[in-house]
């Protein structure tokens, strides 16, 4: 099987010869999530200029790693490849070989709790793809974590993050979340700010450098700062939002909504701060032709790069709400973003970035 430059051997009759059952998962829809870790990674080094220690905390087929170590091994000064399972180190043993890559003096092979590792050394890069909740690993990150390191951190249990869940939401993440109608913004950024909370425990700064959701998951890279500055900006963007069931207005503010006069709902906190950093969508910009994107990845950074990015809001509408409340059929997209002066965000083909409550 290929993904980017490399090949793993994720052959089931291979797999039971290490255990009667499938140890070693590989998601082919992750691609993108690995696709993006290699655009930032290269990014972040033409930036730092310097060759990285990095630790791949759950490693499972080693699919991330290799494509690390053959399509831009400049970066790489160590790369420590870890998992839990003794059949995983089996298998990406395996398709080091496959690569031509076993006798590579920069590979560590670790077969531990990353937890463990976290606890014992640092890194320059950290990645952390747990299936389902990061929660027992990000609270490790800081520490692990070089000064102005960085990290990239997956989550899964989009239901609770994004208050779809709310009960699971506040005990996972204490956070007060409802299903709004951006409620997969809200999701992201209540990821942010459980992300950042860890840090400022002992005053660091984890600050996003690139987010973004997609399909089953969040994935957040963050930079790790210790400057007073980045610690207050963090500090002063986690903030209790206010939300219109009625007719989707959101505010800072708590009292009636601007809109329908309906009661607003207190909701969060969330993180309502910048997601993306200048200079590391610059590079990528420079270096978007190192991965072959599909359509999907090409419209999730087109419209991060010219919408998300662009327009300094921590939420989006859906147009899909807006013509509820209004009780009017769904104009053209088009239409809607000029009368609007608006842009579409990647989270939804539904949703738009405005500075004011959309018009249709």
């Amino acid at each position: 099987m290929n993904e980017g430059k490399a090949i793993i051997n994720y052959n089931p009759d291979f797999l039971k010869k290490l255990s009667s059952k499938l140890p070693v998962f590989y998601n082919p829809l992750m691609k993108i999530n690995r696709d993006f870790t290699i655009l930032i990674l290269k990014s972040y080094y033409n930036i730092v200029k310097k060759n990285l220690d990095i630790l791949d905390c759950m490693a499972a087929t080693g699919i991330r790693s290799i494509r690390i170590l053959k399509e831009i091994p400049e970066v790489v000064n160590k790369i420590y490849i870890n998992d839990i399972k003794k059949e995983a180190i089996e298998n990406i043993k395996e398709n080091l070989k496959i690569n031509n890559l076993e006798k590579d003096k920069r590979i560590v092979i670790l077969n531990k709790d990353c937890r463990e590792i976290l606890l014992k050394y640092k890194f320059d890069y950290i990645d952390i793809d747990p299936f389902g909740s990061p929660i027992g690993f990000v609270e490790l990150l800081p520490k692990a974590l070089k000064n102005n390191g960085i990290a990239g951190i997956t989550a899964t249990d989009i239901s609770s993050l994004s208050g779809s869940k709310s009960r699971s939401c506040f005990r996972k993440y204490n956070t007060i979340g409802i299903k709004t109608d951006f409620y997969l913004e809200f999701g992201l950024r209540n990821f942010a700010k459980y992300i950042i909370s860890e840090g400022l425990k002992y005053d660091i700064a984890l600050i996003p450098i690139f987010s973004y959701y997609y399909n089953h998951h969040y994935r957040i890279f963050v930079k790790k700062s210790t400057k007073s500055r980045d610690i207050n900006y963090l500090i002063e963007n986690i903030r209790e939002i206010y939300y219109c069931k009625n007719c989707g207005y959101k505010s800072l503010e708590n009292g009636k909504c601007k809109v329908c006069n309906s009661d607003l709902i207190k909701l969060g906190p969330i993180y309502i701060g910048k997601l993306y950093d200048e200079n590391i969508l610059n590079n990528i910009k420079n270096n978007i032709d190192l991965i072959n994107l599909d359509k999907d990845e090409k419209k999730i950074i087109d419209r991060i790069i010219n919408c998300d990015s662009k327009i300094d809001l921590w939420y989006y509408y859906d147009i899909r709400k807006i013509s509820s409340f209004y009780k009017r059929n769904l104009p053209k997209m088009e239409k809607i973003l000029e009368i609007n002066n608006g842009c579409r965000t990647h989270f939804t083909d539904y949703g738009i970035k405005t500075l004011y409550y959309p018009k249709i």
